[in-house]
């Protein structure tokens, strides 16, 4: 846990080693859980919701195998092997509100959701549109690495982040969306539809894909709901974390039905 983690932050490490526990918190306290974006850290693509959240929510920053602190490796199987470790977190933890960033944390999160609707109360999808096609999600993947072969600066920074092994992580994500991309990284508009859980897809109005299927999220059916944040990029979160805030908070007021906590700005929102 380092300096800027409040202590009602729990990180998981993996869920064979005791888990760092910061302040006791009611059973009454939702438990929010951050799942990132590729070579992303929880605590990276979240800082501003853990601040901003502090003393009203037991958050919990979810670092996915090959990310940041988590101790499991990048697996052949990643996406699978991703998910029983998400699930096995929120079984640790016990159920709550899920949020998942990106086209790594989005999917993953969706697929939990699915599978483990007793285990996710609500679902919120920020930086992520469905239909992306196997080319397109390929070649997302890709620009990660040449992004760092140009820039060094960044490549050094993935090492910081994750150590030696983000290449690796990126080679097994890659590996599975070639062999069994339907099944792992695919999410229709029909999935997201399907859910059971009440679901908000939250996208900033920069990326014209991503504007658009928060536009179109609740003409999807089922309890999907859609928002979009002007002037946001693909991190919302980061981009404009007040007003992502109030949108998340917004739509848990009318997903559970009860107050979300008052709203407070953060020191350095926008």
């Amino acid at each position: 846990m380092d300096a800027e983690t409040p202590m009602d932050t729990e990180t998981p490490r993996d869920t064979e080693t005791p888990m760092h526990t910061g302040m006791s918190t009611g059973p009454e306290t939702p438990t929010v859980y951050l799942v990132h974006g590729l070579l992303g850290t929880g605590h990276g693509h979240f800082a501003a919701q853990i601040r901003a959240w502090h003393g009203r929510l037991r958050t919990v920053p979810v670092d996915l195998p090959g990310h940041g602190r988590c101790r499991r490796d990048a697996a052949e199987d990643y996406f699978d092997d991703a998910l029983r470790y998400l699930v096995a977190v929120l079984e640790r933890f016990g159920p709550g509100r899920l949020i998942g960033a990106s086209y790594l944390g989005g999917p993953l999160a969706h697929r939990c959701a699915a599978t483990r609707p007793d285990l996710v109360s609500s679902l919120v999808l920020t930086g992520f549109a469905p239909d992306v096609s196997r080319d397109a999600f390929l070649s997302l993947i890709a620009g990660f690495e040449g992004l760092a072969a140009q820039q060094p600066a960044l490549a050094a920074e993935y090492e910081q982040l994750h150590g030696t092994r983000w290449k690796r992580t990126l080679d097994a994500v890659t590996g599975h969306v070639e062999r069994d991309f339907e099944r792992t990284a695919l999410v229709r508009a029909a999935d997201v539809a399907a859910l059971t859980v009440p679901t908000l897809v939250l996208n900033g109005s920069l990326k014209s894909v991503e504007r658009a299927a928060a536009e179109q999220a609740p003409g999807w059916g089922g309890r999907v709901r859609g928002r979009v944040v002007p002037g946001a990029g693909h991190l919302v979160g980061h981009d404009r974390p007040r007003e992502f805030n109030e949108a998340v908070e917004d739509f848990w007021r009318t997903a559970h039905d009860a107050p979300a906590g008052p709203r407070t700005t953060q020191k350095g929102d926008t």
